[in-house]
Order: structure tokens, then C-alpha cells, then sequence
């Protein structure tokens, strides 16, 4: 499948469920939209979310550097459908966007992490709400779902109040279009931090939230992997949301496993958790993962391979 018809496919996607009856095309987990039911000049262009979530087929993804990503990319092999990307609002309106663009170009849903230089106060006091409005027209412009959210896993830089108030004043400028918001906080908290995971986001956060999510690793190293799994985390999200009473998408910003038990674990994971929307696997050298390669990469090849796995390349 072409770049154009991947694009065309996300478009169909961005009907409501029940305007679109979403179901799998048989051998290419592609969405089919059934064109009987929808009336052009009235159809309501609510989400891609919506459609998604009907077929229960994550968008499963990738996290590299840029200068890497190509390579990646060709190492993994077919099957990625979303891409996460790291942008800075400090450095401007299109910071990052090169990449957003590439990632539609390729028919993958971009998500998007914005900071801001490090001045938390800033955000919170609206300092860059004008730079937040021309990057979410200039996003909103291309039309195709984005997820976009704030300082990732921000446990460790502030406090839960001040990661509420300065998400409650950038993420409702994305809030436009095919632009969904949402949180993607530190994964490890779930295991016995409820609370300070809670602090981060409290009811009015999630209030004005189209979806939740984490970024989860392995703990350990590759040397000694560690118990503690992202396949866990996924299973606690899901509960906790529903603890909470949030019927929100769920997003997995960023997952890593040190061995390919742990990452084909956190595939099944996503497929068997109702509601993921996204799943990134973080194909990087550093203190959180190193790059795929083995049974790792083995294992992810086949969690992209998987047949409940959207929008394959």
C-alpha cells in the first residue's frame, strides 16, 4: 500500500464508529469503512479514536532518533503504524514538524511530545500559549489524526499540580481538528505509587483529556532483566482507568523490553487490552532500552506482524 492510500485510509478512519462501521479487511488489518451509512454534507468528523477503538486495533509504532530512524525502519520491517516524536515549544511554532510530516507522509499516526525548554513556570503562567496556537493550526492544517501531549513522563521535574496547571493551559490550544490530547505520565508509578500517579492527573485533567497514557520499560538491565514489566503496566492502566470511571483511549507513548519474552508480552498486552490506541516501542540505545536486535527485534517483528495490529505498512 501506497503513502497516499495509508493517508486515505486515516481519513476514512476519522468518522464516528457509528458512522463508519469499522471492520477488519480480511488478511491486511486495514479499517473498512462502510460507505452506506454515511451521508458526506452531514457525517460529524469526530475521531479517528472512535473507529479505532470499534475495531480494537492498536496503531503499534515506533520510537528512534531521527538520524536513526530510517535504519530502524528497515530493521524491523513492515507492519509500523504509528511514530513518536519529540518537539520543543521554545524553539518555535515548527519545531519537530519535519518529522510530523514524514510520519503522515508514511502513513503514520504522529505522537507528539512538546516541552518547553525547561520553563515549567512559563507554561503554566502562558508563556507559550501564542507558539501553542500557531503549531496546533499548522498541525490542525494537514487534517489527519495526531495525538499530542505535554512534558512525558514528568514525575521527577515537578510536582502533579504544576504538570495539571501547565498541561490545562497548553493542551487545550491542540484541542482543534484531528488533534487529540492527552497525558503520557510515568508507567512505574502504577506499580505502588497510585497516589502521586493520581497527582498527575487529577479529575479536571482527564476532564478535558481524549485519551491516556504511559511510557513503561522493563526494569533491570539487559544484563539482569527485572520482574517489573511493561505488559503489567498496560493491564494496571486499564484497571486503574476504569477504577477511576474514565472511559478513555489509551496510548503507550513508549515501551522497551530487555528480553524478547517482555516485548512480545507487552504486544499481546496491547491486543488484549480494550481501548489502545497506540503503542511505541523505544528502539534506542540508552538507560531505558537498546536497540532491537535478536529475539528483542524477533519479537516485535511479530507483535507488528499480528493480524489485530492497524494500518500496516
Amino acid at each position: 500500500m501506497n503513502s497516499m492510500s495509508r493517508r486515505n485510509v486515516l481519513r476514512l478512519v476519522c468518522g464516528t464508529a457509528s458512522a463508519f462501521g469499522a471492520s477488519a479487511v480480511a488478511g491486511q488489518g486495514l479499517l473498512a469503512p462502510s460507505f452506506a451509512a454515511v451521508d458526506p454534507a452531514s457525517a460529524s468528523a469526530s475521531s479517528a479514536i472512535d473507529a479505532l477503538r470499534a475495531a480494537g486495533r492498536p496503531l503499534i509504532g515506533m520510537s528512534a532518533p531521527a538520524g536513526t530512524w530510517a535504519a530502524r525502519v528497515r530493521e524491523v520491517g513492515p507492519g509500523l503504524a504509528s511514530r513518536r516524536i519529540f518537539a520543543d515549544l521554545s524553539g518555535g511554532a515548527t519545531n519537530g514538524i519535519k518529522l510530523v510530516e514524514q510520519a503522515h507522509a508514511a502513513g503514520l499516526l504522529p505522537v507528539i511530545s512538546y516541552k518547553v525548554g525547561g520553563d515549567v513556570a512559563g507554561a503554566i503562567n502562558g508563556r507559550f500559549n501564542a507558539v501553542a496556537e500557531q503549531a496546533a493550526r499548522k498541525l490542525a492544517s494537514y487534517g489527519l489524526p495526531t495525538a499530542v501531549t505535554f512534558w512525558h513522563e514528568p514525575y521527577g521535574d515537578m510536582s502533579g499540580a504544576q504538570f495539571t496547571a501547565a498541561s490545562k493551559r497548553i493542551l487545550p490550544i491542540f484541542k482543534r481538528g484531528e488533534l487529540r490530547v492527552g497525558p503520557l505520565l510515568n508507567g512505574f508509578l502504577l506499580d505502588n505509587q497510585q497516589s502521586t500517579f493520581r497527582s498527575f492527573c487529577p479529575d479536571d485533567l482527564l476532564g478535558i483529556s481524549d485519551w491516556m497514557g504511559i511510557d513503561t520499560y522493563q526494569s533491570g538491565t539487559i544484563a539482569a532483566p527485572g520482574s517489573r514489566t511493561p505488559a503489567e503496566r498496560i493491564f494496571a492502566l486499564s484497571k486503574y482507568m476504569r477504577a477511576r470511571g474514565h472511559d478513555l483511549p489509551l496510548g503507550i507513548g513508549e515501551y522497551n523490553g530487555w528480553t524478547g519474552q517482555s516485548i512480545a508480552a507487552a504486544g499481546e498486552a496491547m491486543f488484549n487490552t480494550p481501548n489502545v490506541w497506540f503503542g511505541c516501542l523505544w528502539n534506542s540505545n540508552g538507560p531505558k532500552g537498546v536497540v532491537l536486535s535478536g529475539a528483542r527485534l524477533a519479537a516485535f517483528r511479530q507483535t507488528l506482524a499480528d493480524p489485530r495490529s492497524a494500518l500496516p505498512l
